[in-house]
């Protein structure tokens, strides 16, 4: 799906972009460079949790009520994704860098919309007559919420400062992060 650069889609990348500068800010609040790559590659794998279950996409099926389980069966390993995801973000602990636990509180809000969109979709594509003639036009307007998505496909490390950047450079978790950053189907 081609990605359309909006308004919206220019205000999440910027808020994306400084949740996580204010989450590394190098020499606040005393950390060591090793607690700030580890606390930052908690919080980058959180998010990637998500990222990597939502590129599997759902399993290709012969036949459109097939199609229809299988895109159910992905919208709800998804959204189960997300749990683990804002799972582990309560795990994190406190940051060991100023702003950061705002940060946190950011991500959560982010991932926790994901999985309200998943959520959603998943309950209107289980809610579909598999026997009717509009079957893909049904599926089509039952996954919007997560098509409405399409424009948060960001690396959520891109437009970092030097300070963040290099943070997450030795974070794997944040490395792994940017590799997946390409579009995801339907996320």
């Amino acid at each position: 799906m081609p990605t359309r650069v909006t308004r919206a889609t220019r205000r999440r990348a910027a808020a994306v972009a400084a949740v996580a500068a204010g989450l590394l800010l190098a020499g606040c609040g005393g950390a060591s460079e090793q607690e700030t790559v580890d606390w930052t590659n908690g919080l980058c794998s959180s998010y990637a949790t998500f990222r990597e279950a939502a590129i599997v996409g759902p399993q290709p099926a012969s036949d459109l009520p097939a199609q229809t389980r299988n895109l159910s069966a992905y919208l709800g390993s998804t959204a189960a994704s997300l749990d683990k995801a804002l799972a582990d973000l309560d795990g994190l602990g406190a940051s060991p860098v100023s702003g950061g636990d705002e940060a946190v509180t950011k991500f959560r809000d982010q991932l926790g919309g994901y999985r309200s969109a998943f959520q959603q979709a998943r309950a209107q594509v289980d809610a579909l007559d598999l026997g009717s003639p509009t079957l893909q036009q049904d599926i089509e307007g039952a996954v919007a919420p997560v098509l409405q998505l399409q424009d948060t496909n960001q690396d959520p490390l891109a437009g970092l400062d030097s300070a963040v950047t290099d943070a997450a450079t030795k974070a794997p978790a944040c490395q792994n992060l940017s590799r997946l950053s390409s579009p995801t189907p339907g996320g």
